[in-house]
């Protein structure tokens, strides 16, 4: 199908993540005539929920922070605002100390930072250090972006003065189970920028739902989309694109082929890259560079027990220590109508059980979990277990940003979005992916030559320079906790 004049342009978009779902709202709101494509049976890939009788198995555990400014345009536009709870701490426990908690409070708020220096999660003079070297990575100046891009959490760690084996790990615990990379991994360009949204915006630290994600965010996106004339197309794969002239001509789906006029395709890269056949290199060579992203899976656990725990906190938990990178959520506590606990658990690190069968891999980590919080195995209703190794979470590894591409592909009619994408968010969650999405809309609009511009709006920070002036101010500070950890 082609646009004329006299007609509503069409655009097809393939994806059915927040990605392709925010594109398909922005377009279908300036006249474009939407095709959303999904290969799934249901709507919004990573950030949603599968019906299993009576419950709700997340695909894994989300919060949402204040800086994602672009999704809480989203939340007010559609009037669910009330499904949301505020949520201030991030709580901590070593194995064998349940249920001793100890928790960060609004850890990014200069507000809360005396009692976060002073929570026990760190010895004092190591918890200065931890914030101080959070000071120094967000002081750097932009113009070393390139630099940062090509170094690590853990090698900028190691470059400074006042590092420490603990201050390493507290950051190793906060980025896996965070953003489900490992410092060792992640650019210490995306955890400056990441620190500086949430610096800005710290209070509350963040916000989960009252209940599952594909009841109160996905559903209401989706009902956004029907009210818009949206033709979604469900349990429809995307195996090939065909070009021709230099442009994208058929897109085929299984045994059905498509024409396509604009194009989007808004899937996780591990599916994209998939795409990059003989005919598409031809086309776009520069994209085989996202070939040299990575990607790996997160697993996640629901557990529906049959009594509730005694001792188990409201909100987000870090296993500290944990093999496999364990953190979890009590949604009984949150979720209406769940009596007993109910762990909605993720794995993180869950690289080295990737090869078993499911049996063994859940037998590991309900090994794992039983080093920090008591339970036999008569306590267990239900487990439902999503290794996602057919799901992997994109890594934003050292030197990724090279190879991301930008929401216009090269090819004449052919838009990108996901959260692998560049943005100015640099990270794989769902404001990235939301955002990457608005940047493609945007993209077609300005080809289609249509009114009423697409807004991304980017997250808040505060001027660099009151982070280099603390960074100086508090350099005495630091080495003297430098010192005093080297006495004891």
């Amino acid at each position: 199908m082609s646009a004329g004049i006299g007609t509503m342009p069409h655009v097809t978009i393939v994806g059915g993540g927040l990605a392709g779902i925010s594109a398909a709202i922005r377009l279908a709101e300036r006249g474009c005539a939407i095709d959303l494509f999904d290969g799934a049976p249901r709507l919004g890939g990573k950030a949603g929920a599968t019906q299993h009788g009576g419950d709700a198995d997340e695909h894994g555990y989300h919060i949402f922070p204040m800086w994602y400014r672009n999704i809480w345009r989203l939340v007010d536009e559609l009037g669910i605002g009330g499904n949301f709870i505020d949520r201030t701490d991030f709580k901590q426990v070593n194995a064998g100390d349940f249920p001793r908690w100890k928790s960060f409070e609004n850890i990014t708020s200069w507000r809360y930072a005396w009692r976060n220096l002073t929570s026990g999660v760190l010895p004092f003079s190591e918890a200065v250090l931890f914030f101080y070297a959070a000071l120094d990575l967000m002081s750097q100046p932009y113009r070393y972006r390139a630099q940062l891009d090509q170094v690590t959490v853990t090698g900028f760690l190691r470059s400074r003065f006042y590092r420490t084996e603990t201050i390493a790990e507290q950051f190793e615990e906060l980025m896996l189970k965070g953003i489900s990379v490992p410092t060792y991994e992640v650019s210490a360009m995306t955890m400056r920028k990441v620190m500086q949204f949430w610096v800005r915006s710290p209070e509350p630290m963040h916000r989960i739902l009252k209940g599952n994600l594909q009841e109160l965010w996905i559903e209401p996106l989706a009902k956004r989309l029907a009210a818009l004339g949206v033709n979604v197309h469900l349990e429809k794969r995307l195996t090939r694109l065909v070009c021709g002239g230099g442009r994208v001509a058929h897109a085929v789906f299984g045994d059905e082929t498509r024409d396509v006029d604009r194009i989007l395709i808004a899937v996780p890269v591990d599916k994209f890259v998939r795409l990059l056949d003989d005919d598409l290199y031809r086309c776009a060579p520069q994209l085989a560079g996202t070939r040299n992203l990575r990607a790996r899976p997160m697993a996640a656990l629901n557990i529906y027990f049959t009594r509730r725990i005694e001792g188990v906190p409201v909100g987000h938990v870090n296993l500290l220590g944990s093999q496999f990178g364990l953190s979890f959520i009590d949604v009984a506590q949150s979720w209406p109508g769940l009596e007993t606990t109910t762990l909605n658990l993720i794995a993180s690190d869950f690289t080295t059980l990737a090869g078993l069968s499911d049996q063994e891999a859940i037998s590991e980590l309900m090994r794992d979990l039983r080093r920090y919080v008591p339970f036999d195995n008569g306590d267990i209703r239900r487990v439902d277990f999503q290794s996602h190794i057919d799901e992997p979470l994109f890594m934003n590894n050292v030197g990724g940003w090279a190879f991301r591409p930008d929401a216009r592909s090269g090819i004449e009619n052919l838009y990108l979005a996901g959260d692998y994408c560049r943005s100015e968010i640099d990270l794989v969650c769902m404001e990235g992916a939301v955002s990457t999405g608005l940047r493609a809309a945007e993209a077609i609009r300005q080809d289609l030559r249509l009114t009423s511009p697409v807004e991304v709006l980017e997250p808040r920070t505060y001027p660099r320079l009151l982070a280099v002036l603390g960074r100086y101010a508090l350099l005495p500070v630091a080495a003297a906790a430098k010192l005093a950890t080297l006495l004891h």
